[in-house]
């Protein structure tokens, strides 16, 4: 693109002068000439002389060409059009998401070129293909993989060299977390209709547990939803059928049935399973019956997996006596399908009661509270409720005090008979607590107690999605308080609330040998199950996260235990594994190595030490597609091999094509701004065609090129009309 401006360097007024005093000089030499010359003569002499004044007039105006350059290279963008089984609805009428995407790649082929951009089209569902070679595949469901074609696009050779990607999708079924992006900026255009324009039937939401042990029950809860835009198919929409089904071997088998009715437009299917006695994930598939006219049938079954396990966690709840603070612990643990709950408490001052999962080698547990820690060492974590000291005897107190020291977890729960206010002052148990007591301390408050999660807490395991979870109901309240001393040098406060004005812990951490200890100091946190379903969620996301974070519950054996940052991956995804090994080593003596075999090749995993945590490591991969990929890791001493840890891993979407077809524009946004892009909505693609440009003109140069000085074209102007007056003077025979 070329501009001409003019820049003179005098004043207007003498400019004109200049100009004026020129042509009266013109005038004159044309009226000398025409008293000695024929008019054609006198006209042939001057039109030089003219050209020469043009020329002189030229230099003092400093005409500029402005040149605004684009750059030669990194113009081509990539397009990646959604080709999978979901894009192929009609959720306007007569368009389907298909059609429409290809509408907005016929625009970007013929408007991007006059922005100097370039085009490379692909396609894309499970993989990333040629868009010229690519066939609608007849019969069969195309699977959307976003993960692994992102991860395509990032690998691909020379993707620094272009100037984006744009991804015309509606989205996938699932979000991705922690996957890898191109280096470019990646825009997204999401396809889709509004979800209240349809006529459909969809599985909501399957509520079923991720690991189960062999042969226990467990419960698959199957939320419906429905959608009638228009009155025919609402007066269609009766009873339907929902069926549970468990893949064995290249078949599905029935284990369930049931006939649910709409209520305002949800209605609920729950299943009671048990679980298979093989190890590994099992496949299961809910199914819900079609109506006439709804929109897509895709979304009316979905697949999901369910994990087996031979190993749970193991929990001990032990009270003198019970109350709603221990039933309800109870009841959200017993939940939990990867915590095996034992409960013991008193019916008569020489009977107790077991209930719950029972470990081999607990006979003991009928004469009452262990009194010695190896009975104690069946379990990870020990929660206590409130009771005197007074009820406690010296073997029982001194076993506690060694299993923590030895590596186990124990939460004390507050109450009317906790801590200082139960006697425990001076006792052997006063080491327990994450904050100080005394006999003087104040009787159980009463009253409302609004709690929240101090800054120096909101990251850790045990109370960050807890903190989220309050923090979305807008407020959480407990209706009583033990008020303890301070917290402990090296205690940890996850809870806090104010009593007049003073900051109480309500709930604290603190380490003790190699095991933890936690508190409690309320008997009301129960109550959050009775206010809302956000902060019964939140008292459910505590509880469980705080067994597993004292336990430091993790898979392993004896010497080698692992932590993954996720129980699931998708591909595209990256997983990080925590690997500690128990036992002390001199420096230098511990080695790890890992590596993941998939399809039978074996790939060497970079195992690295963790900072200031003796024997501890981390090891991260990414899974590029879908696949079973056996990660091994391998502990030595020196030479000796101390122990190996297998697991496989399953890469794959977890949930079916089509299982959601809303379009999810909040992940898409942040998988934009993630990518250094943007998110647009189908029909605000006249913005992505402007942010395209913006983004070429930001890289584009202008160049400001003075006439006179150009290709020297001026001077060559100046000796061609020398020359014109040379040869018409030389006919003249004027010299």
């Amino acid at each position: 693109m070329e501009v001409l401006q003019w820049q003179t360097h005098l004043n207007p007024v003498l400019v004109a002068g200049l100009i004026l005093g020129l042509a009266v000089w013109l005038m004159v030499l044309y009226g000398r000439q025409r008293r000695k010359r024929s008019a054609k003569q006198a006209l042939a002499l001057l039109a030089p002389k003219v050209l020469i004044v043009l020329l002189v007039i030229l230099a003092y105006f400093d005409p500029i060409r402005r040149v605004v350059q684009t750059p030669s290279q990194n113009n081509k963008v990539v397009v990646l059009v959604d080709m999978s089984s979901s894009m192929e609805i009609e959720d306007v009428p007569n368009a389907s998401r298909i059609e429409r995407a290809g509408e907005l790649v016929e625009e970007l082929t013929h408007r991007l070129p006059s922005c100097h951009i370039d085009l490379e089209t692909l396609n894309f569902d499970s993989e990333v293909r040629d868009r010229q070679k690519d066939k609608q595949l007849a019969g069969g469901i195309r699977e959307t993989d976003l993960g692994k074609c992102l991860v395509t696009m990032a690998d691909k050779p020379n993707i620094s060299d272009h100037a984006g990607v744009i991804l015309i999708t509606d989205g996938g079924d699932e979000l991705l977390q922690n996957v890898k992006l191109p280096e470019v900026p990646t825009h997204i255009v999401g396809v889709g209709s509004d979800p209240e324009s349809w006529n459909d039937v969809a599985i909501a939401e399957i509520v079923a547990p991720e690991v189960v042990e062999q042969q226990s029950d467990f419960e698959v809860a199957v939320d419906i939803l429905a959608r009638c835009a228009s009155d025919d198919f609402s007066a269609r929409l009766g009873p339907v059928k929902v069926s549970l089904e468990e893949k064995a071997g290249a078949d599905w088998q029935i284990r369930g049935t049931e006939l649910v009715r709409f209520t305002d437009r949800n209605a609920r299917a729950t299943f009671r399973v048990q679980s298979t006695s093989d190890l590994g994930t099992t496949q299961y598939r809910v199914s819900v019956q079609s109506i006439e006219g709804e929109l897509s049938e895709l979304n009316n079954t979905r697949v999901f997996p369910i994990e087996v396990q031979e190993n749970a966690l193991s929990v001990l709840l032990f009270a003198q006596q019970v109350g709603w603070d221990f039933s309800m612990i109870r009841k959200e643990l017993s939940r939990d399908p990867s915590v095996a709950l034992t409960s013991l408490f008193r019916v008569t001052q020489e009977r107790f009661i077991v209930q719950g999962s029972r470990q081999e080698g607990d006979q003991g547990l009928e004469a009452g509270f262990p009194s010695n820690k190896e009975l104690l060492a069946l379990y990870k974590c020990v929660i206590l409720g409130s009771f005197p000291a007074s009820q406690w005897q010296g073997e029982q107190l001194q076993a506690l005090v060694e299993y923590v020291r030895d590596g186990g977890a124990v939460i004390f729960l507050g109450g009317e008979d906790s801590f200082g206010r139960g006697g425990y002052a001076g006792t052997e148990l006063e080491t327990l607590f994450p904050w100080r007591i005394s006999d003087a301390e104040p009787e159980l408050q009463s009253g409302q107690f609004a709690v929240n999660v101090p800054i120096s807490a909101a990251d850790h395991a045990i109370i960050s999605e807890t903190a989220k979870l309050i923090s979305l109901a807008g407020s959480a309240t407990v209706e009583s308080v033990n008020i303890s001393g301070r917290p402990k040098s090296g205690a940890i406060t996850l809870l806090n609330t104010l009593v007049g004005s003073r900051t109480v812990p309500v709930v604290a951490l603190q380490r003790y040998g190699r095991g933890h200890t936690m508190a409690v100091a309320t008997n009301t946190l129960w109550k959050w199950t009775l206010a809302g379903e956000t902060l019964e969620q939140a008292y459910g996301h505590f509880w469980r996260q705080a067994v597993r974070n004292l336990s430091q519950w993790a898979e392993g054996e004896h010497f080698l235990a692992v932590r993954w940052d996720r129980p699931s991956y998708r591909p595209g995804e990256q997983a990080q594994a925590t690997i500690r090994v128990a036992g002390r080593y001199d420096p230098g003596q511990l080695q790890l190595k890992a590596a993941l075999n998939v399809d039978g090749n074996n790939v060497p995993v970079a195992v690295e030490p963790v900072a200031g945590k003796a024997n501890t490591f981390r090891a991260e991969m990414s899974f590029a597609e879908r696949a079973e990929y056996l990660f091994k890791a391998e502990a030595y001493s020196q030479e000796q091999l101390l122990e190996s840890y297998e697991k496989t891993l399953a890469v794959g979407p977890k949930l079916n094509e089509g299982a959601n077809l809303e379009v999810d524009r909040a992940f898409l946004d942040n998988l934009a701004a993630r990518g250094g892009g943007a998110y647009f909505r189908e029909g605000d693609f006249e913005n992505l065609i402007e942010t395209l440009r913006n983004q070429v003109m930001a890289r584009s140069v202008s160049l400001d090129i003075p006439l006179v000085q150009d290709k020297a074209v001026y001077l060559l102007l100046f000796l061609a009309i020398l020359m014109v007056e040379w040869t018409v003077r030389r006919k003249m025979n004027l010299f």
